[in-house]
């Protein structure tokens, strides 16, 4: 009778975990999501991927302060009355101010909160090789208050992690 009630209590502990883990990619889906429709072809959409309503809900805590602190450095002239913007000069998901539409969306979980995201959106420019390779994005993603949270990204370069766009965000601040 024991062992019955022992693998129902693993199996409770391990829910939150295997929950987290099958969450792990929403925020991320949503974020690319968000930037691919602003690069498409069709209709395109002009939606910040850091708006205030996606940085409380698909960021954790430590990266919407930081990307609110970013933001009070913004990279353009503000509209009269505005105070604070776009802290980047650049989209910081497609990898640059120019790109094609968003191609081949995949997202990857690869575990202990590291969530892959691939994509194409260069064969626009070009037949040059190097435009028909993946754009490749790793981000860190968290638990906080019972749910996944993206906690930073990484852009991949040259088949290493580059640098950490919180990181950036805090250079950014710090000017």
């Amino acid at each position: 009778m024991k062992m019955p009630r022992l693998s129902f209590l693993l199996a409770l502990l391990a829910a939150p975990a295997i929950a987290f883990a099958a969450g792990a990619t929403a925020p991320v889906k949503t974020i690319m999501d968000v930037a691919a429709g602003n690069w498409s072809e069709t209709s395109p959409t002009a939606n910040d991927v850091f708006d205030n309503q996606r940085l409380d809900q698909l960021f954790s805590a430590d990266f919407a302060k930081t990307y609110r602190e970013a933001s009070k450095h913004p990279a353009y002239d503000l509209p009269e009355g505005e105070t604070t913007g776009s802290p980047f000069d650049y989209d910081p998901i497609a990898g640059g101010q120019d790109g094609c539409a968003f191609e081949n969306i995949r997202i990857e979980d690869d575990g202990d909160g590291q969530v892959t995201a691939l994509f194409n959106n260069r064969k626009c420019l070009g037949d040059d090789p190097a435009y028909q390779e993946d754009t490749v994005l790793i981000f860190h993603v968290v638990e906080e208050q019972g749910r996944a949270v993206i906690d930073d990204m990484y852009r991949v370069e040259d088949g290493q992690s580059g640098k950490s766009l919180k990181d950036e965000l805090r250079d950014i601040a710090g000017q």
